[in-house]
């Protein structure tokens, strides 16, 4: 008979322990395959996104026939975008500069593909905001939209308006329109870009013009004007004329206080506090806040659409005005309490200390800090210039729209 060999000793312990490993060799295995497949997956869809994002802002589309009012509205409002969009640019270029690799993990690539999707679509969306802009007709207001004041769009010309009727409408639309025209030019030549203050004041004002040229256009003003007297007009009649000329001169001294609170603000960011005059600031402050409100609470309504009508000097409300802008005249102009560098004493001196520093034998060192010291005073020399330009500008476009300055200037 074959003799028998015993057989191994079982051992469940070992045996279970051996399999469990190979299990789980096996499952690290997949999990790193399927690991590795999907970051490779995240990664293509992260430079996907990518070229998306960084790729060039497609040209602004051809605008369609718009009427002027849309047209300058379009014009704002594309112009903002445009910022946005170069800003966001900017700014993605910074956020994502560092490339993800292979070696990046799955959970911060799928950060940066959801930090992607959002800026591609914010970017998106404002290129579709402004192809919307560029439509034939203004678009419904959004959120995306930079300017808050909506333009007021004209209105067509009454089929019921004839004879002698429809000859005043027109000849009241034309000059309304050319009007408008002009203000429509002048925001288009203002320094860009506007600020949401400026920008609000321009259209305030001239939706004033568009409502009263609109108001003509349908019939619900007839006949010639009478503003001067205003003596015997319909409410509404009166209504639309004070409501336009309070608009017209409000405008340029709400963008005095604006601008002169800008530039002020300007010169303490630069440290230039110390050459400003707080007090001068405060008059200029208050004189301008004085004749903007009294034109905001109708105070000044009744004064002569063209200006001080020699012949209507003793009205109340020419009175107010003329105490009120001779005010302006006298404290709005504010300077910063510096010398300009060519008339400042001892500058030939200066001038000459500088040479002696750069013809020396001093090392390079204490020449460069000369240099720079330099440098640094001819900047701030040439920064109180431009603000006190500024400065005298701001005066100077308020002071020739006053009443009181044209009068003078048409006085032998």
């Amino acid at each position: 008979m074959f003799g028998s060999k015993p057989l191994p000793a079982y051992q469940p312990g070992a045996t279970v322990g051996r399999l469990f490993q190979q299990t789980h060799a096996i499952h690290e295995a997949v999990v790193e395959s399927l690991v590795g497949q999907g970051q490779r997956h995240m990664l293509d869809k992260c430079r996907h996104l990518e070229h998306t994002l960084f790729g060039p802002i497609s040209r602004m589309p051809d605008s369609a026939a718009q009427e002027k009012g849309h047209q300058l509205q379009a014009w704002m409002h594309s112009s903002r975008i445009d910022e946005a969009l170069a800003a966001l640019d900017q700014e993605s270029h910074k956020h994502f500069a560092v490339q993800p690799d292979d070696k990046t993990s799955l959970h911060a690539l799928q950060q940066r593909y959801e930090q992607l999707t959002a800026r591609v679509e914010r970017r998106d969306a404002l290129l579709g905001r402004r192809a919307a802009w560029a439509a034939a007709i203004a678009p419904p207001s959004c959120e995306l939209d930079p300017i808050t004041v909506a333009v007021l769009p004209p209105a067509p010309l009454s089929n019921q308006l004839s004879g002698h009727t429809l000859e005043q409408a027109v000849k009241h639309i034309n000059a309304l329109e050319k009007e408008i025209a002009l203000l429509d030019n002048h925001i288009r030549q203002e320094p860009q870009p506007l600020s949401h203050a400026e920008e609000d004041i321009f259209l305030r004002q001239r939706n004033a013009m568009t409502e009263s040229r609109n108001a003509w256009a349908t019939g619900r003003l007839k006949g010639s004007s009478q503003f001067k007297s205003s003596v015997g007009l319909a409410p509404e009649r009166k209504r639309l004329e004070q409501s336009l000329e309070r608009h017209k001169q409000l405008a340029p001294v709400e963008l005095t206080l604006h601008r002169l609170e800008r530039t002020v603000e300007t010169v303490q960011r630069n440290g230039l506090g110390e050459k400003l005059s707080a007090q001068a600031v405060d008059a200029a402050r208050d004189v301008l806040v004085n004749l903007r409100d009294a034109w905001r609470n109708g105070n000044l309504d009744g004064s002569s659409i063209e200006g001080m009508n020699p012949a209507l000097l003793l009205t109340p409300p020419n009175n107010r005005r003329i105490k009120l802008e001779l005010a302006v005249i006298e404290k709005a102009f504010v300077q910063l309490n510096a010398v300009p560098r060519t008339e400042q004493p001892g500058i030939a001196e200066e001038r000459a200390q500088f040479k002696a520093v750069i013809d020396s034998a001093n090392n390079m060192q204490v020449k460069h800090a000369a240099i720079s010291q330099l440098k640094d005073r001819n900047k701030q020399r040439a920064l109180v210039a431009e603000l006190n330009t500024d400065l005298r500008t701001i005066y100077t476009d308020l002071t020739n729209t006053l009443a009181l300055h044209r009068l003078t200037a048409t006085q032998p």
